[in-house]
């Protein structure tokens, strides 16, 4: 080691020892432990599935929309739910509607963000192994506008 400053007064200042950096190393860079790389990997890859698959669900849905507002309980992610005419639904007291096509009187899900119809129905075919949405299906929930909550019920 040498000496760097030898002014009267000051203290004597030596150079530190200076480690040969290693081959492939960035300065200003730390090397992380393997466990918290792997860490980080996985939390980007799950990250990256989520936005995928997201954006799958939404390219495959009828109506991407749906899927932002229809609890999935609906069955909205089976391609379940979609907009029906007011002409469908006979409006009933205490909030209760009759669905036309089956006689099915359900009440109120909750209120359509858009004052249209919706309607949730699909029958689960075990054989296919699919969900299958038709005018005869099971009707699981129906979303309707605040507006109709005005209408004549009886």
């Amino acid at each position: 080691m040498s000496n760097l400053t030898n002014f009267p007064g000051m203290p004597r200042v030596r150079e530190a020892a200076s480690h040969p950096q290693r081959n492939g190393a960035v300065p200003g860079f730390r090397r992380l432990p393997a466990v918290h790389a792997l860490t980080m990997l996985t939390i980007a890859a799950f990250a990256a599935l989520a936005v995928v698959g997201v954006s799958l669900a939404s390219e495959y849905h009828s109506n991407p929309w749906l899927l932002s507002w229809i609890p999935s309980y609906c069955c909205v992610t089976n391609d379940c739910c979609w907009e029906v005419a007011e002409k469908d639904l006979a409006s009933l007291p205490d909030d209760k509607w009759q669905v036309k096509a089956t006689g099915q009187v359900r009440e109120r899900t909750n209120w359509s963000p858009d004052g249209k119809f919706y309607r949730c129905a699909c029958d689960y075919d075990t054989a296919a192994g699919i969900w299958i949405r038709h005018i005869g299906a099971n009707t699981r929930c129906l979303f309707v506008p605040m507006r109709s909550a005005s209408l004549k019920t009886g």
